[in-house]
């Protein structure tokens, strides 16, 4: 598995559509038609994400994805964020998220806003653990129940580490 930049949502194949509303529906339970989806303004760039197998025998299905947007000012908003369900806790959540946070810092995004489930407990303490607040309740925002809108700062992502090996020094007679 591996997160790549995906395709913007209306350059999707209709298969990778129909993925990406199967995983809405059995992970958060939320029903959208191709086309709400198709026309959600995700631009091509770092922040959107699709978690893939490229050894599987179909490496452009979707298992997850991380579709986030310019929104205002120094926010970035995530649009939808979401891994099948026999990979979470695996530690993918994260991985996309700090490609995420690497993708906005590098086009001036320090903030970031999204919506989620009020019932949606693991994904808040996922955004809670990343400085993330609840600002307000959504009512009617989501089908199946309330919402949350949170916010909260990117903190500035740390430099990837590189192993250099060091020459050992050692003393002379």
């Amino acid at each position: 598995m591996r997160w790549v930049n995906g395709a913007t949502p209306l350059d999707l194949s209709p298969t990778a559509v129909e993925r990406v509303l199967a995983l809405f529906l059995s992970e958060t339970g939320e029903r959208y038609s191709e086309s709400s989806v198709r026309h959600l303004p995700i631009p091509a760039w770092g922040g959107n994400l699709v978690l893939v197998d490229p050894s599987s025998s179909d490496p452009n299905r979707i298992q997850g994805l991380l579709w986030a947007t310019p929104f205002k000012d120094d926010i970035v908003r995530v649009a939808a964020f979401v891994i099948d369900r026999t990979l979470q806790g695996q530690g993918w959540g994260t991985q996309a998220w700090e490609s995420f946070t690497r993708a906005a810092w590098a086009n001036g995004y320090r903030r970031v806003q999204l919506e989620v489930k009020a019932e949606n407990d693991g994904a808040q303490r996922f955004y809670k653990a990343r400085g993330l607040a609840i600002q307000t309740s959504l009512e009617g925002y989501y089908q199946s129940g309330l919402g949350y809108m949170m916010q909260g700062p990117l903190p500035q992502p740390e430099e990837p580490k590189t192993y250099a090996p060091q020459r050992a020094g050692f003393p002379h007679d």
